[in-house]
């Protein structure tokens, strides 16, 4: 690699501000270490895992390369700060812990709302098969795709080469479900490190310490760190946009004879007929009218804040 040589690779790791980046060399990958160049910082960028970036020959022996540009983004998540992402596999464990829906309805809505294609993946389906076989069954309604894992049938590679391609995967749910798990098992390495469910909580032990992109097949995976709570708001997700993360109620809601109708309380709805008939399932339609709802009144609330 000369001087003054422009290169392109994949970001696979950054910590304390120096950048782990994946490039090809004469159809070999190398990795270089990079610091982010000052006109990055003051447009006020900061590089994560996934992006796309421009590097260069720093002349410093300690960071020898640094980052001059990065790509346009196709997809962002915040919490970890991961750029690019194509896949993210939603991990819920059927029991111990019991699986929490609400949080599951979230990210499945970021999803939907970033162009992120979402996975589920239930884990310790062999704790509770009657269960198990009930929420998969309410999320393959809803048009999502849905894998199950235990430990006499875990989730194999092959069950996710395909789905992850070339892309860039992320696990991503609470703790103590088993993503690290599962996500060593995948690389067949020891890389994350695992942890037990609190039997007091009855929530799992935050192990996942960073976040770094591993290669699988053509593409690369990533494990998070767990988290117990997600703020739709705090996303910057409009009342509005909840509907899209429920397909099977999109799918109908063509059919209202309200354009402007909320799906809530307005009589003659069609949503509210198919309820009614058992078409749409009672739990996920009452986490829409929630979400709803709740950003609805904040949003209203602050408009009110600022007349006063």
């Amino acid at each position: 690699m000369a001087n003054g040589d422009t290169f392109r690779g994949v970001i696979t790791k950054g910590v304390g501000g120096v950048y782990t980046v994946r490039f090809t060399v004469s159809g070999k990958y190398e990795f270089a270490l990079c610091a982010a160049r000052g006109n990055i910082r003051l447009k006020g960028i900061k590089p994560a895992i996934g992006d796309r970036v421009s590097f260069m020959s720093s002349g410093d022996p300690d960071i020898p390369y640094v980052i001059t540009d990065i790509e346009e983004r196709t997809s962002f998540i915040a919490r970890p700060p991961v750029a690019n992402l194509s896949v993210i596999l939603l991990t819920f464990s059927v029991a111990d812990p019991a699986p929490d829906l609400t949080l599951l309805d979230k990210m499945l809505l970021i999803c939907s709302i970033s162009d992120i294609k979402p996975v589920i993946i239930f884990t310790k389906g062999d704790l509770n098969g009657d269960e198990c076989e009930r929420i998969c069954s309410v999320y393959t309604k809803a048009g999502y795709e849905v894998l199950v894992s235990s430990p006499q049938k875990p989730v194999t590679k092959n069950d996710l080469k395909d789905i992850i391609g070339d892309g860039i995967a992320a696990f991503a749910g609470p703790s103590g479900v088993g993503k690290s798990t599962l996500c060593n098992s995948l690389l067949g390495l020891d890389i994350m490190q695992t942890g037990e469910v609190s039997a007091r909580i009855k929530r799992g032990k935050h192990t996942t310490r960073h976040v770094e992109l591993h290669e699988f097949y053509d593409g690369f995976i990533c494990d998070t760190p767990g988290f117990t709570s997600l703020s739709l708001e705090d996303q910057g997700i409009d009342y509005r946009d909840v509907l899209y993360g429920y397909p099977e109620i999109t799918s109908l809601a063509t059919g209202c004879r309200f354009d402007d109708c909320s799906h809530r309380k307005e009589d003659g709805c069609v949503i509210r007929n198919a309820l009614s008939q058992g078409l749409i399932d009672h739990g996920r339609y009452d986490r829409y009218t929630s979400f709803y709802t709740e950003l609805y009144d904040n949003r209203n609330n602050y408009r009110h804040r600022r007349k006063q």
